[in-house]
């Protein structure tokens, strides 16, 4: 490594070798003597030491030579060789990059270690999501076996006769999160496998690794790319307007549908303005003329009209609310009521199913049903026993309040219980006497 020519200018004169003709006080030219007329360095000359592979860093020393240029009577000249520490620039640079590469090792480790704590949660929870649905399918085929209806807890587990919106979207939401799930299970097994290398989701395989997140990242990157590309190449066209392109970017795009709908606007406005001229001032409606606002003013006029009906229709029922559903002419808000009941409705049975198969399934899973004799089932049998002590207590009280308050039947009535009362037969009436008290005939 050369020493930079600012370090060799900078060198100081203070071991300098002199010729054995000419003195030197302190190290230094005695100036009284000789006149010195210029110092030229050639740094053609310049000739550093090489660092030897055994020498420590903090020792690494360069040896510049310089040759000074005098006015003499023997015209000699002085080679003075300079010993100067440059090492440090050196050795700057190479803890710089040392540390770079220290922190990239640390990065590197960092990533690993998360990405095998990653993999080992991917393989507890897939575990655990197909442990789950096997025993779902299992109970499942059992009860089918039996002739019943399978029991379930959550709303997606319901079939499909009975899955409503919630359980739909329940399932929806959970195989997406069980493919995310195993996209960064196949994530975390590459990074773990190429020594902490950082793996993007969208440098997955797109056959049989990539999932929801690949998906997302690669669209995210194409729209940011479609948009980088575009716009740097409308700055060297000298193109103004993004939707004047050729090749139209999505900022183009969505440029060119507001502009669409900006004209459609005022081209409308432009034969209404047009109309109304011809008509000698006279006012012409939006609706009257094909365009986004007509389309606009006829929605809105179409609820106005249905409001004053619906108000007309309730003095007509006696003054009972009619909902917008239930008007005689219907409307926008008519037929977002009329959806949003169906919704509910079909909420309402869903959840109603499920009430009732949850009642079922934790019946059918209490310990004191399933296994009495296990900690859980004694504590629950306990527990109930506890609650059901009140009640118990409490019907006694009331059977034995029904009872003093009760008195002898006479008359119609008794004659009524006694038809009613089953008959004995000979055999009970011949007990019943000779189970009776026996005469004492000792006595008078």
């Amino acid at each position: 490594m050369v020493a930079p020519p600012t370090t060799v200018i900078g060198l100081g004169l203070s071991a300098i070798l002199l010729d054995p003709k000419s003195t030197a006080v302190n190290g230094f030219l005695p100036f009284g003597r000789e006149e010195i007329l210029a110092a030229k360095l050639d740094l053609a000359n310049v000739h550093p030491q090489p660092l030897s592979a055994n020498s420590k860093p903090q020792r690494d020393r360069f040896m510049t030579r310089t040759r000074l240029f005098a006015k003499s009577s023997n015209d000699d000249f002085i080679d003075a060789i300079v010993e100067e520490k440059t090492a440090g620039l050196a050795l700057n640079e190479e803890e710089n990059t040392s540390a770079r590469v220290r922190k990239r090792d640390v990065f590197k480790r960092a990533l690993r270690n998360l990405a095998s704590l990653s993999l080992i949660d991917y393989k507890w929870r897939s575990a655990l999501f197909k442990k789950n649905e096997a025993e779902r399918l299992e109970e499942e085929w059992m009860a089918r076996l039996m002739g019943e209806d399978p029991t379930y807890a959550r709303p997606m587990d319901a079939d499909d006769k009975r899955r409503g919106p919630l359980g739909n979207a329940e399932k929806s939401a959970v195989q997406w999160l069980q493919s995310v799930i195993e996209e960064e299970g196949k994530r975390a097994r590459r990074i773990a496998d190429s020594d902490g290398e950082l793996v993007r989701p969208k440098d997955l395989s797109p056959t049989d690794e990539a999932g929801p997140l690949s998906e997302l990242e690669r669209r995210a990157v194409q729209f940011l790319s479609e948009i980088s590309v575009s716009e740097g190449e409308r700055v060297r066209s000298g193109t103004i307007r993004p939707k004047d392109m050729k090749t139209r970017s999505p900022l183009g795009e969505a440029e060119a549908r507001a502009v669409l709908a900006l004209d459609m606007i005022v081209e409308s406005e432009k034969i209404r303005m047009d109309q109304s001229r011809r008509r000698g001032g006279e006012a012409v409606r939006p609706i009257d003329v094909p365009g986004p606002l007509g389309e606009f003013e006829r929605y809105v006029g179409d609820i106005i009209r249905a409001e004053r009906q619906r108000v007309k229709d309730r003095d007509a029922n006696d003054g009972n609310l009619v909902r917008p559903k239930d008007a005689t002419i219907k409307s926008g808000l008519s037929e977002v009521e009329r959806k949003a009941v169906e919704d509910w409705e079909k909420i309402k049975t869903e959840e109603e199913e499920r009430l009732f198969s949850l009642q079922r399934f934790l019946s059918e899973r209490r310990p004191m049903e399933a296994d009495k004799d296990s900690p859980l089932g004694v504590t629950e049998a306990f527990v109930v026993g506890l609650l059901h002590g009140p009640k118990l207590v409490e019907k006694v009280f009331g059977r034995v309040r029904e009872l003093l308050n009760s008195t002898e039947l006479a008359g119609p009535d008794q004659s009524i219980l006694q038809r009613n009362l089953p008959m004995k037969s000979e055999d009970e009436v011949s007990d019943t006497e000779n189970s009776g008290p026996k005469k004492d005939d000792s006595r008078p």
